[in-house]
């Protein structure tokens, strides 16, 4: 996939990071997160082999406009628009997506469980696709390192179903870290390209 080892794809890959810790940020402190961008993000699990990055996001910017925000004020905003939270969610996300890609076992469960969920008739974001996400996140990755341990009110994060959306949005950013190495995205690149990264978030969230 060198073909995608461009600034664009890999901003665009930033994005699906951003708007699944975004998602899970939401989830751990009201509960509650934006429908359209859940299904926007469980979608994205389910859509493999893409020619184009944002492809795997329905092709379309729209779809990850929450991520673009973020990624943008993440990188280029001042102290006060930073999301510390968010931040330490992707960081840790980022390093665990690049471990599960280096244990050939844990691609193998995750390609065989994948396979299964598109097989699924239900709606992406019907409980009990998000149940059968949470599961192959639990069964495949949760004991991997760094495990994302996220902060959020008790109340939410000790409902079943909380804690399953929850599980399911981190696998959705698995699948944009994912891209995101395919694409030739590192930690340093992304010390090293922050301004350019959300220059290009900005230019993409204009052209929505």
């Amino acid at each position: 996939m060198s073909s995608l080892a461009t600034p664009e794809h890999q901003t665009i890959a930033l994005a699906g990071i951003f708007q699944s810790v975004s998602l899970c940020k939401s989830l751990a402190t009201t509960g509650t997160c934006n429908r359209q961008d859940l299904e926007r993000t469980l979608a994205s699990v389910l859509t493999l082999n893409t020619d184009r990055v944002i492809d795997a996001f329905g092709g379309s910017y729209g779809n990850i406009q929450e991520g673009l925000r973020v990624l943008r004020n993440q990188l280029a905003g001042n102290n006060e628009a930073r999301d510390l939270d968010l931040a330490r969610y992707a960081l840790a996300l980022m390093q665990l997506g690049t471990n599960i890609m280096n244990d050939e076992s844990t691609v193998e469960q995750l390609r065989i469980g994948i396979s299964r969920a598109q097989s699924l008739d239900f709606a992406i974001a019907d409980q009990t696709m998000i149940s059968n996400f949470a599961n192959l996140y639990r069964s495949s990755i949760s004991h991997l390192s760094p495990r994302i341990m996220v902060s959020g009110d008790p109340r939410h994060l000790n409902d079943n179903d909380t804690a399953s959306t929850i599980r399911a949005v981190l696998l959705g950013g698995i699948r944009a870290v994912v891209l995101w190495r395919q694409c030739g995205g590192s930690r340093p690149k992304l010390l090293l390209n922050r301004r350019r990264y959300a220059a290009l978030a900005e230019d993409m969230l204009e052209r929505i």
